[in-house]
């Protein structure tokens, strides 16, 4: 029967057509469907081959986006099931197999070197337990058909080719190793943009006449082999780290263990090199002196730390002396680093790097809900905010909050100042946004410790708690931490207040970081600043900001890309910072020790001018501690009842001159008779006398000051003047006008540091910018005071023309608006006539103040103290870099014994030994500059430095012997030459970087 008959090849049948999408803007047009073919099993359509459903398709192929695009949503649901196959595929099964011979080629090419033996390798081309591939292969210069057959995986087949395959299974295109590595390596240097690379390389091919069946269609297969791809090189870094870990955990057991001789110890198999047995400790050629002075201990800091950073973290030197934190870190966001949200809810492969530096997502929750649950809503707390700021406004808060030494009308004014203080306000919208920043944690050095993923729409202050968090959690529990941010003195307010870092806070030293900090008001950058504390040296914590500027070449890939790209290719180009800053930290080393000498050499010089003109450091010393002592007092305000409180005062400490006035008299008596009560003799009767007149002086003082502020005589009946309306304004008076002078000393203090700081680059330029606009904020806020003083002089002058102030009361002057940011000695501004008889004479102006020698001086003198510390830290961290590749290189040296029966193996550590030479070589000689009176010895032995050094100036080439034939003697007499040359132009490199 006809209906019984069997379709048509590469027919479907009319039914089940999916239904066909309309392209973009033909929303009136007709379509209908073409090609149809009348049989008399029924009417069919003609479906293009590529889109059949095939064997190879139900397994696991090579195209992640065959599927029909259409709105079926059975066709999603097999579209996203095919996926997930795929990467189990890829992850459980093909990279695992991999990784052997993955070693294996890397040892047999010399590290992708010498690819000719690869490139003749031929497989089985059919056999009864498999079928036939045909798979094109791109290389750089050519596309390569080959065939294979499924009777061996045809990844690893494509592997011993030097090849890697766009699918796991039954792949179609396969791309050569070494074109991966370029494009890796251009994707960490550049933007990555895998299609610009696919479109540049197919139309290089396509000009010399090479193309694969369809154009236009490289993309998607290449970017699944570079990404595989990337997941085994990961994969095979992550191994050998491993490896090398075990070893260093083995001599630390039998560095620990006393009682354990080398020959009983039993190593244990690396997990991720399976194959890779490592030998007991007696192996012959195994450096027993090397384990023995190596000396590795738990108390120190982790090894994630250590390798993150050998200058902070490497040495056994980490504890500093008191005055020294042990670490630097900086913290600061970034809400560039942004991803919009995905449209649909699509399956993500979970693509996660091995050795990523990014806090896990569960860590940061649970620090949002612990500061949600310990600190109270601010709803519930302040239910009324108008109330509240104008509650602080008028100082009812306390002056000082526990454990801060800034008053807290100055932190709330920081508050205002900053955006990222503020957890509400909105710096990223989460409408459009699933990411909306990235957070940093960096060390003194820019080298990334963690980074935080945020979602916020603003700078909650959780991340930076968890990124605090998993610091402690890697260091030893005495190490100490100096912590630059650029709302530093906010985040430790809130650990002070609601202890959220427990026991971890009184190791913390909080800083704001130096470019920063000008937007913070002038008495936090007192306490805050790292020019003013201790034990910063000439740390800026900017290194945020430099980091930003590292990646910003990801910012516009990174947006649209999904969570776990995003994700990896971060850590990627954080792996590849790594590796360029690690070259250079001999230089940076170098640097800060020569620029931090000049430095000091600088202030030296100008405290010696001073010290020769009578000045002592104990004097600056002294009117710096006055200084800071004067001007992170609280501003005095206004009340209505500050008059009375001043006569309240008074009248208290009258009441107690008399009353020691009465036990004077009575032990007076006692000497005068001899007789003694209460149990007293004449030496404790004599003692006594001295306290009461000690304490009587004292008080007096009090009095007479007190009664100076108000200008009330002796004479004067106090308790009549509770409530005197003239006192209550004049009181008023003085401390707004006290109020505008401490403004205006912070504001001319804040401007003379900003001058001093300021250098012509882009970063500075915003700096500049910014403090300008903050010092514009600041000036009406000092006008509106001044306005205010100026108004109750003039109710002062009302209250005495209608006689309703004491007798002899003086008018106080008015302050001229114009010139008044001047500030000079002899301006109105430092005179209170008619307000105080004695108060803040203008001939009693401190030298920290009026002195400009002693600013100066006192300039000069931190300056100089900090430059002192730096020059500390950079020796420390000198014996830190010689200590860490002392250390590696003596674990390296065990491991390659322990490897020795496993060529593979030995090929990784022998380059890993090539990477520490080059390392060494590059660190010695910047850092002798430093002195010390340590080993010189790093590890590697003189001969080896040797010879890595004339390998790094001689060039590495595929030599023509008939283009180069020279004798034995003439070859060895031009490398001579050439490595003398090299030498010398290396040498003028150095001194121009030193400059």
């Amino acid at each position: 029967m006809a209906s019984s008959s069997p379709p048509p090849p590469n027919l479907v049948p009319f039914d089940e057509l999916p239904q066909s999408r309309r392209p973009y803007g033909s929303k009136q047009a007709v379509i209908g469907h073409q090609g149809l073919v009348y049989t008399p099993s029924g009417v069919y359509a003609h479906i293009a081959e590529p889109f059949l459903t095939t064997e190879s398709t139900e397994k696991v192929d090579d195209e992640t986006n065959d599927l029909p695009d259409h709105d079926n949503s059975e066709v999603d649901e097999q579209r996203i099931a095919k996926k997930q196959r795929q990467w189990r595929k890829w992850s459980e099964d093909i990279i695992p197999a991999l990784l052997k011979p993955y070693l294996t080629l890397l040892s047999e090419t010399a590290g992708l070197r010498d690819m000719s033996q690869v490139d003749d390798i031929q497989g089985c081309t059919g056999c009864a337990r498999g079928r036939l591939l045909y798979v094109s292969c791109i290389y750089f210069q050519k596309i390569k058909k080959v065939v294979l057959c499924t009777c061996t995986e045809p990844a690893l087949q494509l592997l011993s080719r030097g090849l890697f395959p766009c699918a796991p299974s039954e792949p179609t295109l396969a791309v050569d190793l070494n074109v991966l590595e370029f494009a890796r390596g251009l994707f960490v240097n550049a933007a990555p943009n895998t299609t610009a690379w696919c479109e540049t390389l197919e139309g290089f091919l396509s000009s010399r006449d090479f193309k694969l069946a369809t154009r236009n269609s490289l993309r998607g297969r290449f970017g699944n082999a570079l990404h595989w791809y990337a997941t085994l090189t990961d994969t095979k870094n992550l191994a050998i780290r491993d490896y090398l870990d075990q070893v260093r955990g083995s001599i630390l057991a039998m560095d620990n263990d006393d009682s354990t001789e080398e020959n009983d110890i039993i190593m244990h198999e690396p997990q991720a090199v399976p194959d890779v047995e490592m030998s007991d400790a007696s192996s012959p050629g195994i450096n027993s002196e090397f384990i023995l002075k190596i000396k590795l201990t738990w108390d120190r800091p982790s090894e994630y730390l250590r390798e993150r950073c050998p200058l902070c973290f490497g040495g056994e030197n980490w504890k500093k002396k008191d005055d020294l934190v042990d670490a630097i870190v900086c913290i600061d966001a970034c809400f560039t680093q942004k991803r919009r949200k995905s449209q649909g809810k699509a399956w993500q492969e979970p693509r996660v790097h091995p050795e990523t530096i990014f806090i896990p997502t569960d860590e940061l929750t649970a620090m949002e809900e612990k500061v949600e649950t310990i600190r109270p809503s601010k709803k519930k707390n302040n239910s009324n905010p108008k109330l509240s700021k104008g509650k602080e406004k008028e100082g009812e808060g306390p002056d000082y909050e526990p454990k801060m030494k800034v008053p807290s009308s100055v932190l709330n004014e920081c508050h205002d100042s900053f955006a990222a203080a503020d957890e509400r306000r909105n710096k990223a919208s989460t409408v459009f946004f699933a990411d909306t920043a990235l957070m940093a944690l960096l060390c003194r050095h820019d080298r990334v410790l963690w980074l935080a993923n945020m979602t916020s729409a603003g700078e909650k202050q959780h991340y930076a708690l968890a990124l605090l968090h998993k610091l402690f959690e890697h260091i030893p529990k005495t190490m100490r931490v100096g912590l630059l941010y650029d709302i530093g003195c906010q985040l430790h307010r809130s650990c002070a207040k609601f202890d959220f870092l427990g026991d971890f806070l009184d190791r913390i030293v909080f800083g704001i970081s130096v470019f920063h900090a000008y937007g913070h008001q002038w008495p936090c950058q007192i306490i805050y600043h790292p020019r003013k504390c201790k034990g910063f040296g000439l740390t800026d914590g900017e290194g945020c900001e430099r980091f930003w500027s590292a990646i910003k070449a990801l910012i516009p890939s990174c947006r649209v890309s999904s969570y776990f790209n995003r994700i990896y290719t971060i850590d990627t180009k954080i792996k590849h910072l790594d590796q360029k800053s690690m070259l250079g930290l001999g230089l940076w080393i170098r640097r800060k020790w020569i620029t931090t000498g000049n430095r000091k050499t600088e202030a030296a010089e100008i405290l010696q001018v001073l010290y020769n003109q009578g000045y002592t450091e104990e004097f600056l010393r002294e009117q710096w501690d006055d200084q800071v002592a004067e001007q992170t007092k609280p501003l005095k305000r206004q009340s209505k009842n500050l008059a009375n409180k001043e006569i309240e005062e008074i009248l208290a400490l009258t009441k107690s001159v008399e009353n020691d006035k009465k036990e004077l008299n009575k032990l007076d008596n006692m000497l005068v008779e001899g007789e003694y009560q209460d149990g007293l003799d004449p030496t404790s009767a004599a003692e006594s006398i001295e306290e009461l007149n000690s304490r009587m002086k004292k008080n007096k003082n009090a009095i007479a000051y007190k009664r100076g502020k108000l200008s009330v005589d002796g004479r004067m009946n106090l308790g009549k003047l509770m409530g005197n309306e003239f006192l209550k304004v004049r009181m008023n008076a003085l401390a707004v006008k006290q109020r505008i002078r401490d403004r205006l000393r912070q504001r001319k203090f804040e401007i003379e540091n900003l001058e001093r700081a300021y250098r012509n680059t882009m970063n500075h330029a915003k700096l500049q910018k910014h403090s300008e606009q903050s010092f514009k904020k600041k000036e009406p806020g000092i006008q509106t005071l001044a306005r205010n003083y100026n108004k109750l002089c003039s109710e002062l002058i009302k209250l005495i023309s209608s006689n309703r102030a004491p007798r002899g009361a003086v008018a106080p002057l008015q302050i001229q608006l114009d010139g008044l940011f001047k500030l000079d000695v002899d301006d109105d501004i430092w005179q209170d006539i008619g307000l105080t008889d004695n108060n803040d004479n203008p001939l009693e102006i401190p030298a920290w103040l009026g002195n400009d020698d002693v600013r100066v001086g006192i300039k000069a003198l931190l300056e100089y103290d900090r430059c002192v510390e730096e020059e500390r830290r950079l020796r420390e961290e000198k014996l830190s870099m010689q200590q860490w590749m002392y250390e590696e290189w003596g674990v390296l040296m065990v491991a390659l014994n322990w490897a020795e029966a496993h060529p593979d193996m030995i090929f990784q550590l022998n380059k890993r030994k090539e990477y520490l030479l080059k390392l060494c070589i590059a660190w010695q000689p910047q850092v002798l500059i430093i002195p010390d009176e340590l080993d010189d010895s790093w590890g590697p032995s003189d001969a080896e430095i040797e010879a890595a050094k004339r390998l790094e100036v001689t060039e590495s080439v595929v030599e023509d012997d008939e283009i180069f034939d020279f004798s034995e003697g003439e070859q060895e007499d031009m490398d001579e030459a050439e490595l003398l040359d090299n030498l010398e132009v290396n040498a003028i490199d150095i001194n121009l970087d030193a400059r």
